[in-house]
Parts: C-alpha cells; sequence; structure tokens
C-alpha cells in the first residue's frame, strides 16, 4: 500500500537549501516590456488624453497621411508621451501609431526640442501628469490582482 493511501507522508532528508519564498511582484516584473495588446492599449488612451489637450480629432492622430503641422505636432506629442512615460520602445510607440520606430525617435527629439517653449512644456507636464497617474493605477490593479 502507497504513503499516500495510509497517510504517512514523511519526507526524506535532503542536503538540499530549503527553498526561500519569492514575491510574485517585482521590480523585474514591473519593469518588463508589456505585451503588443497592451503597448497598443497604453498608446490609444495617450492618443485619447493628446486629442482632448490639443483640440484635435483622436482619429486625426492615427491617420495614414501627415495631415497639418498642428495635428502632426499632437500626434508627435502623443509618441513622446507613450515612449517617456510609459517607457515603451519606439518600435512599439511607431507601430501603435502607424509608423516606423525612427519616426517615433524623431518625434521624441522633436518634441523634446519644443519643450523650450513655456506654453508647450505646460501642456506636455500635465499630459505626463495623467500619464504618470495612470501608470500607478495600472500599477496598483495588477499588484491587487496578483495578491487575489
Amino acid at each position: 500500500m502507497s504513503n499516500l493511501v495510509t497517510g504517512n507522508l514523511s519526507v526524506p532528508p535532503s542536503n538540499d537549501p530549503p527553498l526561500q519564498a519569492r514575491p510574485l511582484w517585482n521590480e523585474r516584473a514591473r519593469a518588463r516590456a508589456p505585451s503588443r495588446k497592451s503597448a497598443q492599449r497604453l498608446c490609444d488612451l495617450v492618443a485619447l488624453a493628446t486629442a482632448a489637450a490639443f483640440a484635435v480629432p483622436v482619429g486625426e492622430l492615427i491617420a495614414a497621411s501627415r495631415r497639418s503641422p498642428a495635428i502632426a505636432f499632437a500626434r508627435q506629442s502623443a509618441m513622446y508621451l507613450a515612449h517617456v512615460s510609459f517607457g515603451l520602445s519606439y518600435s512599439e510607440v511607431g507601430r501603435a501609431f502607424g509608423r516606423d520606430r525612427t519616426t517615433a525617435a524623431h518625434a521624441c527629439r522633436l518634441v523634446e526640442e519644443r519643450r523650450d517653449d513655456a506654453a508647450i512644456d505646460a501642456v506636455l507636464g500635465s499630459l505626463e501628469c495623467a500619464c504618470a497617474a495612470l501608470r500607478r493605477r495600472l500599477a496598483g490593479q495588477a499588484h491587487a490582482q496578483v495578491r487575489q
């Protein structure tokens, strides 16, 4: 008769060190790149907030053509925010906006240069605060789901 059936569950002695518990939610897990679907969703949220801040239709931000300079700058700002606020790679940002990674990198450089303008810096600062709040909220929800 097996030990399982009789209830004798003795464990033979081992020279191996005891297993150490490790947290399921740690900094490395948080630093992992989001999935392609998650990156797209984050860029969609950034595009919505940016479109509202720049008073342009959100559909114009993801349009295939360049559009007007004002819309192009709003799109570049959204790409910048997605990269800076959420740490998405240029490839992820470019893909989400229907552009190339080099276009996303160019957008980030351009927006960074234009932050010298106080009005642009104020709008981008407000959007960065909103993105930071969203990032904290998403991290809190993910942390709560891991504990459940």
